[in-house]
């Protein structure tokens, strides 16, 4: 990924380090624009393409090899024996976006909101003949082994991928200096509109990839380039309605919906309104024009009431005083709204649908409405109910769009679930506060869901990133007999209620039972070494407290390391304690 920057004065600062660093007058960037489609990697042997992936989470990705061959600009054999791997991005056209979307409102289908969604989908689509039909293209722009293959410019590397007959994007400018990098900026703000492809910014980056080291990086992004966003692209449209929704917690969110306007390449009909003050501060009235944009280009927000276009019998909203769902008494708390009945039907399709989604079992085809139909038809009442689904396979097929074979996938799916480790049930359990950071916490403390069952108020509070608040939330969890017998109902089928990671046993040392907190960057990723602590006995954490035994503090640490001093705690640089790792290592031999 790469750092974002909003402004000039942000791209300024960047040059500034960039010059301070490398001690260079003025610095050559390349500036590129940054395409609004999906990551892809492809690898090459002997001058044959042996596999295309998206690029996932940066380290592993999908296949989509057979899919990439459809897309004619994407070179089946290449000039180039040794292995060989160029990165881009897949991306569809805004004329092959309006002509797929007219296809599709022509059959009844619903419609892509943008061209990102449309090129994932197509990409990623099971049968390859869908995706020729679909209008993709690529840009390439990036080649990791670079430096190995002799090139120090990252401009060259570009020129030569482009002879090898990859496309790569005409809009490049190798620019000398901040002014003209500045000069670019202003200039693409211009023309983005008039692009043939929707651009979700520019990237800016150092020239010279002999600079990289010596330039750095942090934890998360390279400190020699830098991504700059367009300011947020603003629309007004009619709000139509407020729809109010309850959350699994009970948390009532009211919705704007919208007359349809397409802002930032997205259709829009549905925004946010937080909450209840959030309508009454910005005097928020059905019928309002509402000026609408997409913050950091992804997250549609109401920005202001347009009052001049204001109807002169509107009148303020209302916020409702009962839940629509249960027709409870709402109740404000702490400045939210929300319904206390446990009972309620949305709490209990939003907490099923939360168990079956990324954050809980992620059970794969059971998606939002399916859910919402299991639970209409009688199907589902509790998260322990899907264990059951399988014995009433020609009941579910009645369910309009459920066949044979989709419910046969979805019940290996569930079952599935039995197997993975504890951490991914006590998410799905969706006790308050408890996501998935102190889910790990709890469960490396535990070991199991039984022994986090019997924990003391006093225990919980004791660990880090849990503390007294989230303590007594698990203690009223475990202690309603109702969520007792559920837990029993799901020990019954079969899931796994304990820790599958490995417990490190290792001979006594100065790193055992100590816990740690690293904060900077360091010359490895703060996950390798993490492991390489905790296989020596320490305990990872992610807080400074008076618990904490030592602190690892690489370049640029700030508050984790202020606090750490301020409370004595023992404070080592990367080089202070790289000699007592190879010692304790040493002492396992």
């Amino acid at each position: 990924s790469i750092g974002d920057v909003f402004n000039e004065e942000e791209i300024i600062a960047f040059d500034e380090n960039i010059r301070k660093v490398t001690g260079l007058k003025v610095v050559d960037y390349m500036c590129e624009v940054k395409i609004d489609g999906l990551s892809c990697s492809l690898v090459y042997e002997n001058g044959d393409l042996i596999s295309a992936s998206t690029r996932g989470d940066g380290t592993v990705g999908e296949d989509v090899t057979n899919n990439c061959l459809t897309i004619r600009s994407i070179p089946y054999h290449i000039q180039e024996k040794r292995d060989f791997e160029v990165r881009g991005e897949v991306y569809m056209p805004k004329n092959s976006f309006e002509r797929l979307n007219q296809e599709r409102e022509k059959e009844h289908q619903p419609l892509f909101a943008n061209a990102r969604n449309a090129a994932s989908g197509s990409l990623k689509n099971l049968d390859s003949k869908v995706t020729a039909k679909r209008g993709l293209d690529a840009w390439w722009y990036y080649v990791p082994d670079a430096l190995d293959f002799g090139f120090t410019k990252h401009s060259d590397a570009l020129n030569y991928i482009q002879n090898l007959g990859f496309k790569t994007n005409p809009e490049r400018r190798l620019v000398h200096g901040i002014e003209e990098v500045l000069a670019y900026v202003r200039e693409y703000h211009e023309k983005r509109p008039s692009l043939p492809y929707d651009i979700d910014g520019l990237v800016i980056k150092v020239n010279d990839m002999t600079l990289y080291d010596l330039i750095g990086y942090t934890m998360k992004t390279p400190k020699w380039e830098i991504a700059y966003k367009f300011p947020p692209e603003e629309q007004i449209t009619k709000l139509q309605d407020i729809e109010i929704t309850v959350g699994r917690t009970g948390r009532v969110v009211p919705t704007a919906i919208l007359a349809p306007v397409r802002v930032a390449g997205s259709l829009i009909s549905r925004a946010t309104l937080n909450n209840e003050d959030f309508i009454a501060t910005k005097d928020i009235r059905i019928g309002d024009y509402v000026s609408l944009h997409k913050a950091g280009d992804v997250i549609p927000e109401v920005e202001k009431v347009i009052l001049e276009r204001r109807e002169k019998d509107s009148h303020p909203y209302s916020f409702p005083t009962e839940c629509p769902y249960c027709h409870n008494h709402l109740e404000r708390i702490q400045g939210q709204t929300y319904c206390v009945n446990e009972n309620c039907p949305s709490r209990t399709i939003n907490n099923l649908i939360f168990f079956a989604s990324k954050n809980g079992m992620d059970i794969d085809g059971l998606g939002e409405k399916l859910v919402e139909s299991l639970f209409n038809e009688g199907f589902v009442k509790d998260i322990s109910d899907f264990y059951t689904l399988k014995d009433h396979l020609e009941d579910l097929m009645m369910i309009d769009g459920i066949g044979e074979k989709t419910c046969k996938s979805l019940f290996a799916e569930i079952e599935n679930t039995k197997k993975k480790d504890v951490v991914s049930l006590l998410c799905g359990l969706a006790i308050p506060l408890v996501g998935k950071k102190s889910a790990i916490v709890l469960i490396d403390h535990f070991r199991s869901l039984d022994a986090l069952m019997r924990a003391s108020y006093e225990e919980l509070s004791s660990l880090e990133d849990v503390g007294e608040i989230t303590a007594n939330k698990i203690i009223s969890y475990f202690a309603d007999e109702k969520n007792k017998a559920l837990i029993e109902k799901l020990r019954g089928y079969g899931l796994n209620f304990f820790s599958l990671k490995p417990v490190y046993q290792a001979k006594e040392n100065y790193f055992s039972g100590k816990r740690f907190v690293l904060t900077g960057t360091i010359s490895v990723s703060r996950e390798e070494m993490t492991e390489r602590i905790e296989r020596l006995g320490g305990k990872s954490s992610s807080s400074v407290s008076k618990l904490t035994d030592f602190v690892l503090a690489g370049e640029k640490a700030a508050s984790k390391l202020t606090k750490a001093q301020s409370l004595g705690v023992k404070i080592f640089s990367e080089e202070e304690i790289l000699p007592l790792l190879e010692e304790a290592e040493k002492s396992q031999e």
